[in-house]
């Protein structure tokens, strides 16, 4: 009898969307491992650093600003510190070390992976199901400011229209395709037209029928 083939479930997601949410919620009712800064605190410890050096771009950024801005507030500018970069972010050595890291945890278990061009490094499993969550820029705007509790709808703006930004500027530079191209998923969802509840019902599905088919 040959060995049981892991599911790997990859999410990719635009910000706001609550791509995020809606993989650990498939994850805890499959009973899989959901994996988001996981591999980010692998490769930073295989790199003898520490996960600020290699943060996320939307997080990095959205941090920097914060800094900024609270050394403006308390008039005191050159007190903010900002530690230098070790290396480029997801720079190509970084992102061939977390491909790498992504295999080995779908060696290990049925995992959702949430971001990191998971949809891209496991393309090639037998058990890789991939989704692409999104939703209309006015939905992801109103969802940021209700659950970052952010008060200026043009602050809200900047930072969706940033993380878009950046993320399809990481696929492209990294893999060359771009990321919101459907044709890249198995299954893209609009998650201001399909519940939470209900899109999670329809991963699941999908994993039962994957597993029909890589017993």
């Amino acid at each position: 009898m040959g060995e049981k083939t892991n599911i790997a479930i990859t999410i990719s997601r635009q910000m706001g969307s609550g791509g995020s949410y809606i993989g650990y919620l498939a994850a805890k009712e499959l009973g899989f491992k959901y994996v988001d800064r996981e591999i980010l605190q692998r490769a930073a410890k295989h790199l003898g650093t520490n996960t600020g050096a290699l943060e996320d771009p939307d997080e990095r950024s959205m941090g920097l600003v914060k800094n900024i801005i609270r050394g403006f507030s308390f008039s005191m500018l050159e007190a903010t510190y900002v530690s230098p970069m070790i290396r480029p972010l997801y720079d190509r050595d970084l992102f061939i070390l977390e491909c790498r890291i992504m295999n080995q945890i779908v060696d290990e278990h049925s995992a959702v992976i949430v971001g990191q061009g998971g949809f891209h490094t496991l393309r090639n499993r037998p058990g890789v199901i991939r989704i692409f969550i999104h939703a209309p820029k006015e939905f992801r705007v109103n969802r940021i400011m209700m659950v970052h509790n952010i008060k200026d709808m043009r602050e809200a703006q900047d930072e969706v229209e940033e993380s878009d930004r950046r993320r399809a500027k990481f696929i492209r530079d990294m893999v060359g395709i771009h990321w919101t191209d459907a044709r890249n998923y198995h299954l893209c969802l609009d998650s201001s037209a399909v519940d939470f509840p209900r899109s999670v019902e329809m991963i699941i599905q999908m994993v039962e029928k994957r597993r029909a088919v890589c017993p």
